[in-house]
């Protein structure tokens, strides 16, 4: 049996709009629960979540962080999530194995970017939740308003349960209307309860049948409605607080404590080898089964692999299986976190979020389990990266060890990820956003001590032609002794858009002998993915050997092949070529009130809008065709003119013909570079 019983087990997850409060929130609920001596503050860069380096200096949260606590007979296990959308990962990979949400809400602002990206993770995974309204000690702040937007933005299951005793400057405590005294607040008391009432009986048909005869709920029925409201996730209590004053925390700390549901009451379903549903049972006595959902390398601890128990139990020093890549490991030391400090424990049960020291094989998203017990738990997805930038070492010593540290940080933070553009032959990183690539870059210098530079991505522009044409590439060279001599005639025709290149030998009577067919087919094909017209290789040609010439003595396969590379040079000039550009289609899903803005920015990038559709929410989805040129750095523009709300997808769809006045630019470049020795 595990130390503690899973009954008495809470997991949950901190999120919210940068700025809120979350990491003074767990200051004071660490200090209220016994585990440290002193308030840390933002300011000064000591709190216990915001301890990297990075966070000390932008004073802001980067990567999530777990603490644990026993709050009156109660486990609680906590993840603080960063607030800012460029780490949302963090939120979407650990909400695949919450219990349970806390939403913060700053009362001088009231719904935000953040609070909306909360409220969607929760929905997605169906997590019951709770939300914090701080900073009501602020002035020109006022619950009610601030409940009314909550309301307004996610429905009227939203209901104070812990309500404010003055507000502003005067705020002078909270009181839980349910289960305390809260003749303080007269009427305002009375009414909220009645809001309570209607919504917990909302929540069961019997109750609800029940309520509309006699207006009224007994005190069990209204106990185990509310209860059971907030465990699924069909009510949302709201408590009012001030992280500065310290109010509220520990009424939040109750909710959890009492109305959070513990690891018994969740379900999980795994797939079996054979691909089929099994229902994980959160026995403690049963097999051991839990999912790895962050791996990271501490400055403080080392490398460290987070992950959250669902079934049985794990002690130190024991052996387990990794279902997802088949194979062994041993758990070595296991621990609970505070922050950067480390709790050694000798086993884990349901529930537990715990991490792991030195593991081999064992990465983001793994199913661990036992031998012999061939599942895996469902994929966590996370959102697709969206920014990219080339990068390069700024020296020679960098270039060996560039993708090392790449690969590092790619591990840690699975919204980061690079690859080589075999297109352009640049090398790629990938990201959520700006800032995350900042400082990853920073981290990689600082900790690998690897410096590189970035740009905006190169584009996969090619060209093709669009007339015929018949060219002879001849090559001829004496040397004294034996020498060179190539001759070919070649017919260039467009193939079929998308059709490559198809290379056809019409050679009749040995003009060109058979041994050198081959050598003009290479050649052509090389001269092709140089490019002729702006260095971007040539596609969608036919190339038709159809007659030439040779020297019994002096011809060779080289020959042959560079009198095929100039015919190919000088008849894509002849066959009106054109520069082709990717055609990406791109799926905005914006607020209703930003439709016209976000349609006229993507008719202003050469877009075609294809179709808008509503899809929920007060949100609408816009379907487009625009060229990748124009969209390189769209996630930034997109974060820009919605305030962060809009969010999109992308997928190539096809090569179209460049505009000829953008047509002259790229040639015009090349031409350039090509002047000044860099082609």
């Amino acid at each position: 049996m595990a130390q503690f019983d899973p009954r008495k087990v809470r997991n949950v997850g901190f999120a919210g709009h940068g700025g809120v409060g979350k990491t003074m929130l767990i200051e004071r609920i660490l200090y209220s629960a016994g585990l440290t001596t002193r308030l840390g503050s933002i300011e000064d860069g000591n709190t216990v979540c915001d301890y990297l380096e990075d966070e000390k200096d932008r004073k802001c949260s980067i990567a999530m962080k777990l603490v644990h606590l026993d709050w009156k007979g109660t486990r609680i296990h906590i993840v603080d999530h960063p607030g800012y959308t460029d780490f949302i990962g963090e939120l979407c990979a650990s909400s695949a194995v919450l219990d349970a949400l806390v939403i913060l809400v700053d009362a001088t602002t009231g719904v935000q970017v953040g609070t909306d990206i909360a409220w969607k993770y929760a929905e997605k995974r169906q997590i019951p939740r709770a939300i914090f309204v701080n900073k009501l000690d602020r002035e020109h702040t006022n619950f009610n308003e601030v409940v009314e937007k909550i309301q307004n933005a996610y429905g009227k299951h939203c209901v104070p349960i812990v309500m404010p005793i003055g507000q502003s400057a005067n705020l002078s405590g909270v009181v839980n209307i349910v289960t305390g005294d809260a003749s303080v607040l007269g009427a305002e008391a009375e009414k909220a309860k009645e809001a309570i009432v209607e919504v917990v009986a909302e929540t069961d048909e019997a109750l609800m049948e029940k309520y509309l005869e006699t207006f009224e709920l007994s005190q069990e029925e209204f106990d185990k409605g509310l209860q059971k409201g907030i465990s699924t996730g069909k009510i949302i209590p709201i408590i009012a607080g001030s992280v500065t004053k310290g109010i509220g925390h520990e009424e939040l700390l109750d909710i959890i404590a009492n109305s959070f549901p513990n690891p018994l009451e969740r379900t999980v379903v795994a797939k079996n080898s054979a691909g089929e549903d099994v229902v994980i049972t959160p026995d403690p006595d049963g097999p051991f089964v839990a999912q790895v959902f962050r791996s990271m390398v501490d400055p403080f601890v080392g490398h460290l692999t987070y992950f959250r128990v669902f079934s049985g139990t794990l002690r130190s020093d024991s052996d387990f299986y990794n279902s997802s890549t088949q194979t062994k490991e041993r758990s070595g030391k296991i621990v609970m976190l505070i922050g950067k400090e480390q709790k050694q424990i000798a086993e884990v049960g349901p529930g537990d979020i715990a991490a792991m020291t030195k593991l081999k094989n064992t990465h983001f998203g793994d199913t661990l389990t036992v031998s012999g017990n061939e599942i895996k738990l469902p994929t966590i997805e996370l959102p697709r990266s969206m920014v990219k930038l080339a990068i390069s070492p700024k020296s020679r010593n960098d270039e060996d060890r560039i993708g090392e540290a790449l690969n590092r940080m790619a591990e840690e933070d699975p919204t980061f990820s690079h690859y080589r553009d075999n297109e352009t032959g640049e090398h790629v990183i990938r990201g959520m956003g700006d800032l995350q690539i900042e400082i990853l870059l920073n981290r990689m210098k600082r900790k690998y001590n690897v410096e590189a530079e970035t740009r905006i991505p190169k584009v996969a522009y090619k060209e093709t032609i669009r007339g015929k044409a018949e060219v002879q590439g001849k090559y001829k060279k004496q040397t004294g002794g034996h020498g060179q001599y190539g001759d070919v005639h070649l017919r260039l025709s467009p193939n079929e858009r998308g059709g490559g290149y198809k290379f056809v030998d019409s050679i009749v009577g040995g003009v060109v002998p058979k041994q050198y067919i081959p050598a003009v087919d290479k050649g052509a094909q090389e001269a092709l993915a140089k490019g002729v017209i702006s260095g971007h290789p040539v596609v969608d040609i036919v190339v038709d050997l159809f007659f030439g010439s040779y020297h019994t003595v002096d011809s060779s396969e080289l020959a042959f092949k560079i009198a095929a590379s100039l015919a190919i040079q000088k008849g894509v000039r002849e066959a009106n070529p054109c520069i082709l550009e990717p055609i990406m289609e791109i799926t905005v899903t914006v607020p209703e009130d930003f439709m016209g803005d976000i349609t006229g920015d993507l008719n202003s990038r050469r877009g075609r809008i294809l179709g808008m559709e509503p899809v929920g929410g007060g949100l609408q989805q816009i379907r487009a065709l625009v060229p990748e040129s124009e969209i390189l750095r769209y996630a930034t523009d997109l974060r820009s003119m919605t305030g962060g709300r809009g969010t999109f997808d992308l997928k190539f769809s096809h090569y179209d013909e460049v505009p000829e006045f953008i047509a002259k630019d790229i040639i015009a470049a090349y031409e350039k570079s090509r002047e000044a020795g860099n082609e």
